[in-house]
């Protein structure tokens, strides 16, 4: 049998319905993405992430098998985007209208790790809340500052990339960062500007021994959540240290 390369396949993560095909060719993106985009229409999903990390060479083929999975979603009222970081993908996809071509940041410069988060100084407006660090209160904590986004302005295909990223955010604060379970908080802090917004999660956990948030760039030796929150928000700072994570999504409004 002849090896056909990486598998394509499905799966729901936090509501939304993931389309993997990483490191495949145009060509078998064109003749596979069709069936798992009707799988996921028919599991009631309106909402869907493509996954291409890593990033496969693409061809026309491809990218009109991406543009033609985004239009039915759009006439279905639901909403399809693409991940992936490398920034020549990223400029591929803007040019053909599926991304804004704008270059994942994934945390403070090099040698400048120690230094304190801090949100950019005079938001519009911002609001902090907290919640028990259990999976049961993930839902309304994701729908909390999906709300409070919109009310800042951002919507269509820009608010549903920074409710997956935090969601991401929230469930590795939830998981990995509250070893006490219920019995620990887990912060949120929203930020709205004059052109972007800010949302920073904030745990009690162990820190960098065990936050996968602090671990090497390659998203892919710790989960997809990095991957996913630094393919879909426009920028990512984090800071790791003995009194737990805390995480800064940025999603500028076009």
């Amino acid at each position: 049998m002849t090896d056909q390369g990486p598998a394509v396949s499905t799966e729901v993560r936090s509501e939304v319905c993931v389309i993997h095909c990483g490191g495949i060719e145009g060509s078998r993106l064109e003749a596979d993405l069709p069936d798992e985009v009707r799988r996921c229409m028919s599991s009631g999903a309106s909402a869907v992430v493509v996954d291409l990390d890593p990033w496969g060479p693409m061809d026309d083929r491809g990218l009109t098998a991406l543009r033609a999975a985004a239009t039915a979603f759009a006439s279905a009222g639901g909403e399809l985007v693409v991940a992936v970081e490398e920034p020549d993908a990223r400029a591929a996809l803007a040019s053909a209208g599926l991304m804004r071509a704008v270059p994942p940041a994934p945390g403070p410069p090099e040698g400048d790790a120690d230094a304190p988060l801090r949100a950019p100084d005079r938001p519009r407006w911002e609001h902090e809340f907290t919640f028990p660090a259990t999976t049961r209160q993930l839902r309304a904590a994701r729908r909390r500052v999906a709300a409070f986004a919109e009310v800042a302005g951002l919507e269509g295909t820009e608010l549903f990339e920074l409710s997956v990223a935090v969601a991401e955010a929230l469930a590795n604060a939830v998981v990995h960062g509250s070893p006490h379970g219920a019995d620990d908080d887990v912060r949120v802090r929203f930020f709205c500007y004059e052109d972007e917004v800010a949302v920073e999660v904030i745990d009690g956990g162990a820190g960098m021994s065990t936050s996968p948030i602090c671990a090497p760039p390659d998203a892919a030796t710790s989960g997809r959540g990095i991957h996913f929150m630094r393919a879909l928000a426009d920028a990512v700072h984090y800071t790791c240290g003995p009194m737990g994570t805390r995480v800064l999504l940025v999603k500028q409004r076009s």
